[in-house]
């Protein structure tokens, strides 16, 4: 199923109630202009009777004499002359008449409808002929014997409606093509600020809450924006609640783990041989779970974390890192090195890169005992910062890498750690803007942990 915008589908929906009000206004201004037609027609039918009754007052105010049943005036002209019929259809091109005397025709136009079907009586009337529907319009004069009958084609009316609505045409697509283009201007700029709200929205740490300010944002979204601060309100309320837990359940279980720890190692001092490998097993399940609670208690901060930015040497970050690795292992045990060996400036937040730096450098450690190596280089260019980690260890296959993003995911080795260490970095980079990548070393075995910051940061 097709997803539509908000503004595209407010805008069809606008646009289908504008075009139904575009209908509608152009269906009352036919009928208001036909019916303004339609009277002006009536008009011209009463101006044209009473122009033909004119045209013979001067015969009829001279006598009328009816010889062998038609009417002529007292010298036997015609009641109405040819240059009397010319000049009535020269006002009035298209309409017919006929003069009746006592219900007998005694002069018409002598065009269009038959006289047999001509309303005989006053007053206005519709009829047929020929195959047209006519209105007519009927006067007698001052001697009841004489009507005057005249009448136009409907069609005709509808003719002199055309020029009207070609018009009232333009104007009216012009008119609707500038609402709608005017429309979807204002529905662009009216929906932008909720297109701004998301990208405001999308741009925030999770432990960015701060409060939307209610007067940087117009007042329609006011309901929206307290809405959200009241999220953000119990959102932290909740961040600070798990923190106080977290902190409190670390605490209560750091120091049974102190205390077991301590009485395993008098117990090793005074063990016989028998129990020397038990009890150090037992010492290293207790490093293991020290170092579970200290990694949920690193992810549980990263989740209130508030990321800043200032320029940071790289290079003097990792060899910090790595001195302080070094400090917890053997003499000769694992051998690093790091390039380049200059300064390598970056902006950034120094403490969460240094938290990345150290779990993926401490994962390498553990799986680099045979091969004794870790390769640190630190890229940089234009646009992005890489610091890549490799090991000489057994590698990860491509299938287990992203399983191993995951919380309490732990790898086949037998010196698999507490399953958080990936989980931590994945979560610090996804802080930073950035993104880790496990990718095979492409000179031998062995993990190869790619970090890219991007430049954005600051």
């Amino acid at each position: 199923m097709k997803r539509w915008s908000l503004p595209t589908r407010l805008y069809r929906r606008v646009l289908i109630l504008l075009a139904l009000t575009g209908l509608a206004i152009g269906a009352v201004l036919y009928n208001v202009a036909s019916r303004e037609i339609a009277r002006a027609s009536d008009a011209q039918l009463v101006n044209a009777s009473s122009l033909l009754y004119m045209m013979m007052q001067n015969d009829l105010a001279a006598g009328i004499l009816v010889q062998r049943g038609i009417v002529s005036s007292a010298d036997g002209d015609p009641l109405i002359s040819n240059d009397d019929t010319r000049a009535f259809h020269a006002s009035y091109d298209s309409c017919m008449f006929t003069v009746f005397w006592d219900g007998k025709p005694i002069a018409q136009s002598g065009w269009g409808a038959p006289v047999a079907l001509i309303p005989r009586q006053m007053g206005f009337h519709t009829f047929s002929a020929v195959g047209d529907k006519w209105r007519s319009y009927g006067q007698r004069g001052h001697d009841p014997h004489l009507l005057i009958v005249v009448a136009e084609r409907n069609a005709m009316r509808e003719f002199s409606i055309a020029p009207v609505l070609r018009e009232l045409a333009l104007p009216m697509l012009v008119l609707v093509a500038f609402a709608m283009v005017l429309l979807w201007w204002t529905l662009r700029t009216s929906l932008s600020k909720v297109e701004l709200l998301a990208s405001t929205l999308g741009a925030r740490s999770l432990s960015d809450l701060e409060p939307l300010s209610v007067l940087e944002w117009p007042r329609d979204l006011e309901p929206l924006i307290v809405a959200l601060n009241k999220l953000f309100a119990r959102l932290e309320g909740a961040y600070e609640l798990e923190q106080a837990f977290t902190d409190d359940v670390a605490h209560e279980l750091r120091t049974p783990l102190a205390a077991i720890r301590a009485q395993a190692q008098l117990v090793r001092k005074i063990a016989p041989p028998g129990l020397g490998e038990d009890v150090r097993r037992l010492v290293a399940m207790v490093d293991r779970a020290n170092a579970l609670i200290d990694g949920m208690m690193t992810l549980s901060r990263l989740n209130s974390t508030s990321v800043s930015s200032r320029s940071v040497d790289v290079h003097a970050l990792v060899a910090e890192v790595v001195a302080e690795a070094l400090l917890n292992l053997p003499a000769d045990a694992v051998e690093f090195t790091v390039l380049p060996d200059h300064v390598v400036r970056w902006r950034c937040d120094a403490a969460l890169v240094q938290i990345a730096l150290s779990a993926v450098i401490a994962n390498a450690v553990q799986h680099a005992r045979k091969g004794r190596h870790v390769d640190i280089a630190v890229v940089r260019n234009a646009d992005r910062l890489v610091v890549t980690i490799g090991d000489r260890g057994h590698g990860v296959a491509p299938a287990e890498r992203e399983r191993l993003m995951r919380r309490f995911e732990h790898g086949p080795s037998a010196t698999s750690g507490s399953g958080l260490g990936l989980s931590i970095v994945s979560k610090v980079m996804t802080l930073l803007g950035g993104t880790i990548r496990l990718d095979a070393r492409p000179d031998g075995p062995g993990l190869l942990v790619i970090l890219t910051l991007p430049s954005a940061m600051g």
